[in-house]
């Protein structure tokens, strides 16, 4: 996928779509507002949003309504130049490597690969995959990440 220049690359993991979903609230904050600015600031061209084919299938299994991710969440996660990935062998290949390498579940691996060949940033909640990736790819909460 061709770089869009100047803007800096997201890629959304499946626990800060879904507190898009569910406008959690942690210490006073909805978290979903959060991610909803950064949605906005790509729309108005500050970042590129970068997803994944199976991030969207893990909020389906969450029990996400399929209508809800056809017709409202894929068409926000591709707005203004944002992509949905698909995997391939290669990418498979590289995850169980990591996964191998570095002792970590399938799907973090699968996230941390993406971000590294879109050169994006991961967006995350997951203090625990924040701890472990740290060391293989750029890592922020999406309230670092509007701070910042």
């Amino acid at each position: 996928m061709p770089a869009i220049k100047n803007r800096l690359r997201l890629y959304l993991d499946t626990n800060v779509l879904l507190s898009l979903l569910e406008n959690e609230e942690a210490d006073g904050v909805k978290l979903g507002e959060n991610v909803a600015k950064l949605l906005k600031d790509a729309a108005e061209g500050k970042y590129q949003i970068i997803a994944s084919e199976h991030t969207v299938n893990e909020l389906l299994e969450m029990g996400v309504p399929r209508e809800y991710v056809d017709q409202v969440l894929r068409p926000m996660l591709l707005l203004n130049g944002g992509d949905l990935l698909v995997t391939n062998s290669d990418i498979i290949n590289v995850a169980l490597k990591t996964m191998r390498v570095q002792d970590i579940p399938f799907m973090e691996a699968l996230h941390i690969v993406f971000a590294q060949r879109n050169n994006a940033l991961v967006i995350t909640r997951d203090i625990t995959f924040i701890n472990r990736a740290r060391a293989l790819v750029g890592v922020m909460t999406p309230e670092e990440i509007i701070s910042f």
